[in-house]
């Protein structure tokens, strides 16, 4: 299928370490709103259960050694929404800034590896 090579990494460069450092931000978000969102016990239930369920989601869909992994576009747009839903998390939390600045920041390097991996054969991401 042309440049498109889905096949896990053999190296990691920069550009891989700071897409794995805005993918353990992604987690680290969703347990800290988590925790602000609910009170008392649903704190900790939420704190958990919020980047529990977007890890085995990408472990299931998004990571390199998938079992079925998604092909770009469709993994982008995935790793998009799970990005924009911890920015939701974070603004309902009531930090609104923090969570703009998430969701640029990681938005525009999760965009970056995935279009180096659609574009330059990378097998990375």
């Amino acid at each position: 299928m042309g440049l498109m090579n889905d096949t896990p990494p053999d190296r990691v460069d920069a550009l891989d370490s700071v897409v794995f450092l805005a993918e353990l931000c992604l987690l680290a978000i969703l347990a800290w709103a988590g925790a602000r969102l609910g009170t008392g016990a649903w704190a900790v239930v939420l704190a958990i259960a919020l980047p529990l369920v977007a890890a085995v989601l990408w472990g299931l869909l998004l990571a390199p050694r998938a079992a079925r992994r998604l092909r770009h576009p469709a993994r982008l747009i995935v790793k998009l929404v799970l990005l924009a839903v911890a920015a939701g998390a974070l603004t309902v939390s009531g930090e609104v800034l923090w969570a703009i600045g998430f969701l640029v920041l990681t938005a525009a390097v999760t965009i970056a590896g995935e279009l180096r991996a659609a574009h330059v054969g990378s097998p990375h991401r």
